[in-house]
Protein backbone atom coordinates (compact mmCIF):
# COMPACT_ATOMS: atom_id res chain seq x y z
CA UNK A 1 0.00 0.00 0.00
CA UNK A 2 1.18 3.61 -1.00
CA UNK A 3 2.24 5.87 2.30
CA UNK A 4 1.44 9.42 1.94
CA UNK A 5 4.17 11.73 4.12
CA UNK A 6 2.76 14.57 4.96
CA UNK A 7 3.63 17.85 7.45
CA UNK A 8 0.75 19.06 9.71
CA UNK A 9 0.30 22.23 11.88
CA UNK A 10 -1.84 22.46 14.72
CA UNK A 11 -2.85 25.83 15.94
CA UNK A 12 -5.30 25.51 18.73
CA UNK A 13 -8.00 28.82 20.08
CA UNK A 14 -9.98 27.92 22.96
CA UNK A 15 -9.17 24.19 23.05
CA UNK A 16 -9.98 23.36 20.07
CA UNK A 17 -7.81 22.74 16.41
CA UNK A 18 -7.68 24.71 13.22
CA UNK A 19 -8.67 22.30 9.99
CA UNK A 20 -9.58 23.42 6.49
CA UNK A 21 -11.91 21.92 4.12
CA UNK A 22 -10.54 21.58 0.46
CA UNK A 23 -14.02 21.81 -2.08
CA UNK A 24 -17.47 22.92 -1.79
CA UNK A 25 -18.27 18.75 -2.73
CA UNK A 26 -15.99 17.53 0.17
CA UNK A 27 -17.74 17.85 3.81
CA UNK A 28 -14.36 16.81 5.24
CA UNK A 29 -12.06 19.37 7.20
CA UNK A 30 -8.44 18.10 7.24
CA UNK A 31 -4.97 19.38 9.29
CA UNK A 32 -3.54 22.32 7.67
CA UNK A 33 -0.52 21.37 5.73
CA UNK A 34 0.96 19.08 3.24
CA UNK A 35 3.40 17.19 1.63
CA UNK A 36 7.30 17.87 1.77
CA UNK A 37 8.39 19.12 -1.63
CA UNK A 38 11.75 17.86 -2.78
CA UNK A 39 14.57 19.32 -0.97
CA UNK A 40 12.67 21.17 1.77
CA UNK A 41 12.57 20.98 5.40
CA UNK A 42 9.92 20.25 7.22
CA UNK A 43 9.67 23.64 8.18
CA UNK A 44 10.08 25.24 5.11
CA UNK A 45 7.11 22.60 3.91
CA UNK A 46 4.89 24.03 7.44
CA UNK A 47 5.54 27.82 5.82
CA UNK A 48 4.87 27.44 2.81
CA UNK A 49 2.07 25.03 2.75
CA UNK A 50 0.44 27.76 5.51
CA UNK A 51 0.87 30.36 3.37
CA UNK A 52 -0.85 29.04 0.20
CA UNK A 53 -4.12 27.38 2.01
CA UNK A 54 -4.39 30.01 4.63
CA UNK A 55 -2.65 33.04 3.71
CA UNK A 56 -0.47 33.60 7.39
CA UNK A 57 2.75 33.11 8.63
CA UNK A 58 4.32 30.94 10.74
CA UNK A 59 6.05 32.53 14.14
CA UNK A 60 9.22 29.88 13.61
CA UNK A 61 10.07 30.16 16.88
CA UNK A 62 6.72 29.08 18.02
CA UNK A 63 7.32 25.39 16.06
CA UNK A 64 7.12 22.16 18.53
CA UNK A 65 7.36 18.61 17.14
CA UNK A 66 4.23 16.90 19.09
CA UNK A 67 3.97 13.27 17.29
CA UNK A 68 3.73 11.31 14.24
CA UNK A 69 0.27 9.87 13.07
CA UNK A 70 -0.31 7.05 10.86
CA UNK A 71 -3.38 5.49 9.64
CA UNK A 72 -5.77 5.24 6.36
CA UNK A 73 -5.83 8.12 4.12
CA UNK A 74 -9.15 9.33 3.72
CA UNK A 75 -10.63 7.53 0.95
CA UNK A 76 -8.52 4.35 2.04
CA UNK A 77 -6.53 4.09 -0.99
CA UNK A 78 -3.12 4.69 0.81
CA UNK A 79 -1.59 4.86 4.07
CA UNK A 80 -0.78 8.74 5.81
CA UNK A 81 2.22 8.82 7.76
CA UNK A 82 1.58 13.09 9.36
CA UNK A 83 4.29 14.60 11.33
CA UNK A 84 2.55 17.11 13.24
CA UNK A 85 3.85 20.19 14.60
CA UNK A 86 2.18 22.53 17.10
CA UNK A 87 2.68 26.37 16.16
CA UNK A 88 1.04 30.15 16.28
CA UNK A 89 0.28 32.10 13.35
CA UNK A 90 0.96 35.71 12.28
CA UNK A 91 -1.88 37.13 10.77
CA UNK A 92 -5.71 36.19 10.61
CA UNK A 93 -6.30 32.94 8.80
CA UNK A 94 -8.48 33.08 5.57
CA UNK A 95 -9.37 30.74 3.24
CA UNK A 96 -6.81 30.78 0.08
CA UNK A 97 -5.73 28.75 -2.79
CA UNK A 98 -7.45 25.24 -2.65
CA UNK A 99 -9.08 25.70 1.12
CA UNK A 100 -12.64 27.09 0.87
CA UNK A 101 -13.51 26.68 4.77
CA UNK A 102 -11.43 26.73 7.49
CA UNK A 103 -13.29 25.36 11.46
CA UNK A 104 -11.87 25.04 14.72
CA UNK A 105 -12.67 22.02 16.20
CA UNK A 106 -12.74 19.16 18.95
CA UNK A 107 -13.52 16.05 20.26
CA UNK A 108 -17.16 17.44 20.51
CA UNK A 109 -17.33 18.20 16.81
CA UNK A 110 -19.55 16.01 14.51
CA UNK A 111 -16.75 13.15 13.46
CA UNK A 112 -18.53 13.04 10.26
CA UNK A 113 -16.88 16.63 9.70
CA UNK A 114 -13.18 14.81 10.32
CA UNK A 115 -10.85 12.84 8.20
CA UNK A 116 -10.60 9.25 9.30
CA UNK A 117 -6.91 10.08 10.70
CA UNK A 118 -8.66 13.17 13.21
CA UNK A 119 -11.40 10.90 14.06
CA UNK A 120 -8.95 7.78 15.01
CA UNK A 121 -5.45 9.07 16.14
CA UNK A 122 -5.43 12.95 16.05
CA UNK A 123 -8.29 14.31 18.06
CA UNK A 124 -7.88 11.57 21.00
CA UNK A 125 -4.08 12.00 20.83
CA UNK A 126 -4.85 15.65 21.38
CA UNK A 127 -7.53 15.74 23.96
CA UNK A 128 -5.39 12.76 25.86
CA UNK A 129 -2.37 15.60 26.05
CA UNK A 130 -4.47 18.14 26.84
CA UNK A 131 -4.17 20.41 23.76
CA UNK A 132 -8.27 20.17 22.76
CA UNK A 133 -11.48 19.51 24.60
Amino acid sequence: MEIINKIGLAVFKDGKILQVRTSKQEEVFYTLGGKIEKGESDIDCIKREVLEEIGCEVDESSLRYLTTFEDIAHGGLAMLRLKMYEGQLKGVPKPKSEIVEIGYFDTNSDPKNLSIIAQRKIFPWLKKHGYIN
